[in-house]
């Protein structure tokens, strides 16, 4: 399994993080887009990206607005880690995470076709990840538990009030506090979590209150940011595993301390992993 990681910055500063599961994704306005778009910006289907050999590359499907890589016109063309898409007014940064197994077994079917100077390479990098491992015994990073906390719980959300024209009160209420942390999410990302929860309540306040309209619109922004989250998580998750295990301390703590801000007041093993985890990196990379 591999992850392709969308960072979208909107023309008006908004940033949105996106996280697809697969080999594939479609940037478009489409409701069936993996990433979707506003229609005022991007075509019904626009862009496709895909992760062949380990490595990403993106065509353009729709011709108007011109979509570019780098500021110039995209057909085809690889997606190395610094490139910029840009589609109407937005730009997107593509990041891309491969299962470590899948990745270890494409470099072994790749290596035998590699000139010599890549193999050397390998040879050095090898090297110096074990010289990294072997520098410092007595502080091994053990590797995160299998398990992970879920970060929603499954459980249906009740409204507090009984009365419909209070639960409806009270619901508008959760709704307009709910869309103030959702903003506030890219600063506090605690604040994503917490919001996701009070969607949820207004969105059974407002059931209470027969109001189905403001109910599927709370539904569906508790549904879509849980969404977002939790894809974030796994993928934070993969990527810490690979960052430990190639020593890019630097990454790993920011995805600590994410996976921390996360988790704040759940348990269990994983939690308390991330805990010793951080104390380790205290002392390790920028």
């Amino acid at each position: 399994m591999s992850l392709i990681q969308f960072d979208i910055r909107y023309p008006n500063g908004q940033r949105e993080a996106i996280v697809v599961e697969g080999q594939r994704a479609l940037i478009g306005s489409g409701s069936h887009c993996d990433v979707r778009l506003p229609m005022d910006q991007a075509a019904y289907e626009h862009v496709r990206v895909e992760s062949i050999f380990n490595t990403l590359r993106a065509e353009a499907v729709a011709e108007q607005p011109p979509a570019t890589i780098n500021g110039m016109p995209l057909t085809q063309s690889p997606l190395a880690a610094d490139s910029i898409l840009g589609i109407g007014s937005v730009r997107i940064f593509v990041g891309h995470v491969t299962d470590i197994m899948e990745g270890a077994q494409l470099s072994a079917a790749k290596s035998k076709q590699s000139a010599p100077i890549l193999q050397i390479a390998l040879v050095l990098g090898f090297a110096a990840a074990a010289f990294l491992l072997l520098a410092e015994p007595d502080n091994e990073i053990a590797p995160p538990p299998a398990e992970a906390p879920k970060l929603f719980s499954e459980t249906v959300a009740a409204c507090p009030q009984a009365n419909p024209v209070q639960a409806v009160a009270l619901g508008q209420e959760q709704l307009d506090i709910a869309d103030g942390k959702r903003e506030r999410m890219p600063f506090f990302v605690t604040d994503g979590v917490s919001a996701v929860s009070l969607y949820r309540v207004a969105a059974a306040c407002f059931k209470v209150g027969g109001v189905k309209s403001q109910e599927d619109e709370a539904t569906e922004a508790a549904a879509s940011l849980a969404k977002t989250l939790s894809d974030d998580f796994r993928a934070r998750q993969m990527r810490l595993t690979y960052s430990l295990k190639v020593g890019d301390y630097s990454l790993a703590k920011r995805d600590v301390a994410v996976l921390r801000a996360l988790t704040d007041g759940k348990r269990g093993a994983y939690v308390e992993w991330l805990t010793t985890a951080a104390k380790q990196l205290a002392s390790r990379g920028k």
